[in-house]
């Protein structure tokens, strides 16, 4: 770093340093011009410290600053990017060393660091600032070499990117799509082989992952075969309640894609195991992609919804489509002639304009006093019998209608909805109910306020009620079947109803959970490269949310590991995060003790393997030569490595960066200069003393 300082007169022209001078001079002159004093010596400097201090007290008083200029000299940053992931190891080109050519990488990283700044890096589904030759990544993003060197290293001269990849990715953008960002060159190294070997592969499949008792479900799984023409193979199914099941594939080409369904039937409730095999080929490069394991969760029986209506009325269909749009739901239709005796297995009952004014079901709303209700009201509803039946809204109507239109509370909190929910919930046709007048009568949440033409008012249209044990909602208006038709002309789906229909429903049946300890798992899912995180709260006899107690954890895997566990203190609840977690179903048991009582909480959750590295054996050199031809880079083999160095450094956009700082201090800042006066007076001062001047 060089730095160069400089004199500047804020405003005022450096002539004026010649008038303070003079009037140094001439003050001194005045002062010295009669003084007796036997030595000239000692009078000329006398004379010269006076007309210093003064010179410089003038100079002070035009407020002069000081330039500083630091230049500083920035080498070029050269990124040296290596995949670490296992696609790496398992498609090496014939008579490749990886030996050989992780040295010749850490060699050309001593050689590159003469001249320029050289920072390693590895990726596979995240970037290491550091080599990692283990090739044992699950994932690979190539793009998110990319995000890091322009997230972190934002004011870095960057040079130029060394990326060595076979150009195989499965996670993240498409690199092509980034590099118009990219203001350095690209040099890519090819690893990998173009041509494809001799392999089977079991690709993605499509099945659900929840399921219910009883039921049946289908699974399909893809295979692609390279170099395999003339082959056959068998695929065998199997899964942990006895089921199993194969079929015979053949090939007629050398490069062939098949795609197998199979039906298996969902016999006992937990997770269902299900693990394809297929019998490897003569000469098959790799056999750790014939297998894999999928797991579907076998629910006993969905939650049951009753939705019971004055009437046959296209409300009816709406909510039905939309409710059971979430498979965690079925639901049961009733008219109010022909009502059900026995409701104890649904855990919401909507009541569609009932109470009405042409049915008396008095004594099936007594019937379901305690369960969680949904109130609709329509032009059939009786208001004033409804207004005795609940505790939410306090309701008087007659008997003509009113067309409401929806007005969105910002401010509802009871459960979340999208954006795009929020604004289609702010242009949806009326609904109609009686007119009359309808006012909270306790605390309630509104999620949708009634608007008459162009006035809002505070009246609820959609609101939500919690107080005491029994939830409680209110429509007011019927037509949400103009909704649903809404959605899907504007967006092709009714994906917005839905949501509002199914959340609310999920909201009004979700069970209350009065627990005093309770753990759980961030997912139910985990991919093997995924930390398993989970949370743990603890409770006193107030609800009050405490930490005092220590938590412990026991975890089991399915093949019988077990693990221990202390969960840390986070805010006033508990945190713990596992980490990293073979393949495999895992049971939990978790502890802690609060006073005199001992609490307990029990989950489990997935761990599933992550293949994709696996599926895909032939490398993308394409990809690799278009990054560094539009960046104005070069691709080379690992052989040719070396030859990025004089490359390199014929580049011209591959330079030191040369940057000036200026800046500007007043000179009265400076304390030398305070001291410097004092010592010329003090000095002057003691030599005219003693000399008897004074």
């Amino acid at each position: 770093m060089l730095l160069l300082f400089s004199l500047v007169f804020n405003g005022l022209s450096v002539w004026w340093l010649l008038p303070c001078v003079a009037l140094g001079f001439v003050y001194a002159w005045f002062l010295y011009q009669k003084t007796l004093l036997e030595s000239t010596i000692l009078k000329n400097t006398l004379f010269l410290m006076r007309l210093l201090t003064v010179s410089l007290l003038a100079v002070l008083l035009l407020s002069p600053l000081i330039k500083t200029i630091k230049q500083r000299l920035q080498k070029p940053v050269i990124f040296i990017a290596q995949d670490a992931s296992a696609s790496i190891a398992l498609n090496q080109k014939k008579g490749f060393d990886p030996t050989v050519y992780h040295q010749g990488l850490k060699d050309l990283q001593v050689k590159l660091g003469e001249d320029y700044e050289v920072k390693a890096l590895s990726f596979s589904d995240k970037v290491k600032t550091e080599f990692d030759f283990k090739e044992s990544g699950k994932q690979t993003d190539i793009s998110s070499v990319l995000s890091f060197i322009a997230e972190k290293n934002p004011d870095q001269n960057i040079g130029a990117l060394i990326l060595a990849t076979d150009g195989i990715y499965n996670k993240g953008a498409n690199p092509i799509t980034q590099i118009s960002s990219a203001k350095y060159p690209i040099y890519t190294v090819a690893l990998g082989d173009t041509v494809p070997k001799r392999d089977l592969v079991l690709m993605t499949s499509l099945y659900n992952q929840l399921v219910y008792l009883g039921n049946s479900h289908e699974v399909e799984i893809s295979l692609k075969a390279f170099g395999a023409k003339g082959s056959t193979t068998n695929l065998k199914v199997n899964t942990n309640d006895g089921q199993v099941k194969q079929q015979s594939v053949s090939f007629d080409k050398n490069e062939e894609t098949k795609t197998l369904k199979f039906t298996l039937d969902a016999t006992k409730k937990g997770v269902q195991k299900i693990t394809f095999d297929l019998a490897p080929i003569a000469n098959e490069v790799s056999k750790e992609n014939n297998k894999q394991i999928i797991y579907v969760e076998v629910l006993d029986g969905r939650e049951k919804i009753l939705l019971v209506a004055d009437a046959p009325h296209p409300d009816i269909s709406a909510l039905k489509q939309a409710i059971e749009s979430n498979q965690n739901y079925e639901v049961s239709l009733a008219f109010a002639d022909n009502l059900p005796s026995k409701t104890d297995s649904y855990g919401l009952v909507i009541l569609h304009n009932l109470p009405s004014t042409a049915h008396n079901v008095g004594a099936f709303l007594n019937n379901i006093k305690q369960k969680k209700k949904w109130f609709i009201i329509g032009a059939q509803t009786d208001v004033n019998a409804l207004d005795k039946l609940q505790s939410v809204l306090q309701l008087s109507g007659g008997n003509q209608t009113q067309a409401y239109a929806a007005n969105l509370n910002s401010d509802f909190y009871a459960f979340s909805l999208s954006a795009a929910a929020k604004i289609s919930l702010q242009n949806l046709a009326p609904l109609f109910a009686p007119f009359g007048s309808y006012k909270l009568k306790s605390a309630g949440k509104i999620l949708l306020s009634q608007q008459i033409g162009s006035v809002k008012t505070e009246s609820p249209l959609l609101v939500f009620n919690d107080a005491g044990t029994i939830k409680t909602a209110i429509l007011t208006g019927e037509g949400i079947w103009r909704w649903r038709m809404e959605d899907f002309e504007r967006n092709n789906n009714s994906n917005v109803f839905d949501e509002l229909i199914s959340k609310s429903v999920q909201y009004l049946s979700a069970k209350d959970d009065k627990r005093k300890f309770r753990v759980q798992s961030s997912k139910n899912r985990y991919l093997e490269n995924e930390r398993v995180l989970l949370n743990a709260e603890l409770y006193n006899d107030a609800y009050e949310l405490v930490n005092d107690a220590e938590v412990g954890l026991e975890l089991k895997s399915s093949s019988g590991k077990n693990y221990s566990y202390v969960f840390s203190r986070l805010g006033k609840a508990y945190e713990l995060n596992v980490g990293l977690l073979p393949t495999g179903e895992y049971d939990f048991v978790a502890k802690t003790k609060m006073g005199a009582t001992m609490y307990t909480a029990k989950g489990s959750f997935l761990v599933e393997a992550l293949n994709v590295e696996l599926m895909e054996s032939r490398a993308n050199h394409q990809l690799l030569y278009n990054m560094s031809k539009a960046t104005s880079g070069t691709m080379v083999y690992p052989d040719d490595m070396m030859s990025l160095i004089a490359v390199i450094k014929a580049n011209e956009k591959v330079k030191t960066i040369s940057y000036q700082e200026k800046s500007y201090d007043p000179l009265i800042n400076l304390k030398w200069i305070f001291a410097l006066i004092i010592i010329l007076l003090s000095f002057e001062w003691f030599l005219r003393k003693r000399n008897g001047a004074i």
